[in-house]
């Protein structure tokens, strides 16, 4: 009895190694990062800075670098960082 234990360990510790090989070996997939308006737009409902920089750049078009630059010119350190 303890050899067929001892078997079926070490044949379940061989499948395991190569689940963990091929999982390596898979191509992952990478998330999108939201664009700073989004992220800007979704806070917007909740924080203030957030409020007054959306209420600046939802009519136009501006890119991720001008939007980080509204917010240090407006002094949203906080806003910056998560941009």
């Amino acid at each position: 009895m303890a050899k067929n234990l001892l078997k079926k360990a070490k044949k379940a510790a061989k499948s395991i190694s190569k689940d963990a090989s091929t999982l390596k070996s898979r191509p992952v997939a990478k998330v999108a990062k939201p664009s700073a308006k989004s992220h800007v737009e979704s806070l917007s409902k909740t924080r203030r800075d957030a409020a007054v920089v959306w209420g600046m750049i939802k009519d136009g078009n501006h890119s991720t670098d001008e939007i980080k630059a509204i917010c240090k010119e407006k002094g949203f350190d906080t806003l910056l960082d998560e941009l």
